[in-house]
């Protein structure tokens, strides 16, 4: 009897619970829509995208310069006493000109140049982007050696002969 009234006490708990939990028409985010911080993240990449756009012109050329090398002009003065100024970077188009055509007089000023070196990986992310990245092979397990190719209907879960796994060749 005590069964029975355990039985009844369960079957009404499941009838109660049948309300509760599982899918629902029309519940939950309609299908497609973003969530906000989805939404906020894309507004946040168009900005960025935008303003990445707006100085392409200037991000290539710096780009470039990083894969050419950078020459740079250095000027050193000296003070009224004869001391050395600090080197001052020579941005002046004319002055530039003049020290390469060696019409510079003023004894009282040094020039020196100095190059930095080309960024491989700038040059790298120039040439990826216009013609693709390149394949890039690696062999990590074969040393060499062609790898095994298994037919998968040979293999059997209750086959423990191991003639069958020997690669084909």
């Amino acid at each position: 009897m005590a069964e029975e009234v355990d039985k009844t006490k369960d079957e009404s708990l499941k009838e109660k619970s049948r309300g509760w939990g599982g899918a629902r028409d029309n519940a939950g985010r309609p299908y497609g829509s973003m969530n906000t911080a989805t939404k906020e993240q894309k507004v946040v990449q168009e900005e960025f995208r935008q303003r990445v756009l707006k100085s392409m012109d200037t991000l290539i050329t710096s780009q470039m310069n990083l894969a050419e090398g950078v020459q740079m002009l250095y000027k050193i003065s000296k003070d009224d006493k004869g001391k050395n100024k600090r080197p001052v970077i020579v941005t002046n188009q004319q002055e530039i000109e003049d020290y390469l055509a060696g019409e510079q007089d003023d004894k009282s000023e040094y020039y020196f140049i100095t190059t930095e070196r080309p960024d491989n990986r700038a040059l790298d992310s120039l040439i990826d982007r216009v013609f693709g990245k390149s394949t890039h092979n690696i062999d990590v397990q074969s040393g060499g050696k062609p790898l095994p190719i298994f037919n998968i209907n040979d293999l059997s879960t209750n086959n423990s002969n191991e003639k069958n796994n020997e690669p084909k060749e």
